[in-house]
């Protein structure tokens, strides 16, 4: 039986966590929306690995909160190479990176940059 796609992150840990109202909850979807596309922007921006492997690893953190499982593994993925020094293996798995911030930005309904 397929059930389709698996959900980009977890919304019900984010009710667990912070409660039902749907004010604070579009509220740290946001907040966790503006760390991913930070990172993004740093990671895209720089070959400096150190730089790298600093926003890969607060976004890992971050995914971990809401369980974006598959940003979270990613955002790890990206951290290693970094840290191995291989610029290659980081651009290859910022195409990954993007789309899955995207199904983070689609699934809690805001707007897509």
């Amino acid at each position: 039986m397929n059930r389709g796609p698996a959900p980009a992150y977890d919304r019900d840990r984010l009710v667990e966590l912070f409660g039902d109202d749907p004010r604070t909850l579009g509220e740290v979807e946001r907040e966790f929306l503006d760390t991913a596309r930070e990172a993004a922007r740093e990671i895209k921006g720089t070959d400096d690995f150190t730089t790298i492997a600093r926003a890969a690893h607060r976004l890992k953190g971050a995914s971990g909160i809401i369980h974006a499982l598959a940003l979270r593994w990613i955002a790890d993925a990206v951290e290693r190479a970094a840290k191995a020094e291989d610029l290659a293996t980081v651009r290859r798995l910022r195409e990954l990176f993007d789309h899955e911030v995207r199904r983070v930005a689609e699934q809690a309904g805001i707007a897509v940059e």
